[in-house]
């Protein structure tokens, strides 16, 4: 098993409130690795409680995005809905933290579907881009991956504080999973794994100020990165999605091939890639939608057409 590299976690010469959070993290860390699952179950509710009624983080943003994404039901469904969102999303942070606990056995809570798909498109030797959304557990897809064998490389955002950034690789490193972290390495780095028939995993879903590419998202329009779309054309890697419901008490993770139809004009290709991914996972959000981070500004970016001001 990788160890954690203490030399890079050092605390000493990083500002005092990334050497807080650090401390903060690490040690619920350690608190869910030794937690028994009614002790998971007593802290998920009290940090409910906590969210929901006491510091009522995000309560407005849910109500916004619930309404923009769900016109169609009443008041009352939405705010069940919120309610639930808010159990769901503190059952996830008692997961994460008792991730490390269910090393070398994830195959106890995760039950897959048409894991097959995968397999035969590793079969064509050009990497897998493996695309979800904050969806479910998110977090427990490449690590229970990795367990069963497959080389799984995420691709993710750095966080603002180094210390908790390289603490969290570290822990998906435990698991076998390589960290591709976004910056100007990043490009040669999703290159080279493609060329070595890995899987990249990465999430498509979250705002992106800097694109200028947008795709219907529950029929309003969402800025979408195209780091996707442009790796399938440049290298034409299978793009699968999947997807990791809570379901009783077992994770599903499930796998969906995307296919696109292609004219050999790169932005209106761009745009069906994208579209056709962020589709194939809404379909998934409406049957679970206390499932999603409704938490996120998801329609912060506006296009030149619509430059409604939402939050």
């Amino acid at each position: 098993m990788p160890e954690t590299s203490t030399s890079k976690l050092r605390p000493e010469s990083h500002k005092f409130r990334h050497r807080l959070e650090f401390a903060l993290f690490n040690s619920l860390k350690h608190w869910g690795e030794g937690a028994s699952e009614k002790t998971l179950r007593r802290g998920a509710f009290i940090l409910d409680v906590l969210l929901y009624h006491g510091l009522r983080i995000c309560r407005k943003i849910v109500s916004i995005n619930l309404e923009l994404a769900f016109p169609e039901l009443s008041v009352k469904e939405r705010r069940e809905i919120a309610r639930s969102n808010y159990r769901w999303f503190t059952r996830f942070c008692m997961d994460v933290l008792h991730m490390d606990a269910r090393q070398g056995r994830t195959s106890e809570v995760a039950k897959f579907h048409n894991l097959e798909i995968l397999d035969h498109a590793l079969t064509e030797k050009k990497g897998v881009l493996l695309v979800s959304g904050h969806f479910g557990n998110w977090e427990m897809i490449p690590s229970a991956l990795a367990e069963l064998g497959y080389p799984v490389s995420m691709y993710v955002g750095r966080q603002t504080n180094p210390l908790t950034n390289e603490l969290q690789n570290s822990a998906r490193a435990n698991f076998g999973v390589e960290t591709i972290d976004k910056g100007k390495r990043a490009t040669l780095q999703m290159a080279r794994a493609l060329a070595a028939n890995k899987i990249i995993a990465m999430l498509i879903d979250q705002n992106d100020n800097k694109s200028a590419l947008f795709v219907n998202f529950f029929s309003k329009w969402a800025s979408s990165s195209i780091g996707t779309a442009a790796f399938h054309l440049l290298r034409k890697s299978p793009v699968i999605l999947v997807t990791c419901p809570y379901v009783g008490d077992k994770f599903e993770i499930t796998f969906q091939r995307v296919t696109f139809e292609l004219t050999g004009e790169p932005e209106k290709d761009t745009l069906e890639i994208s579209q056709k991914i962020t589709s194939a996972l809404e379909k998934v959000i409406r049957q679970y939608p206390e499932q999603y981070f409704w938490m996120h500004r998801r329609w912060r970016a506006r296009p030149p057409e619509d430059s409604e001001k939402i939050y």
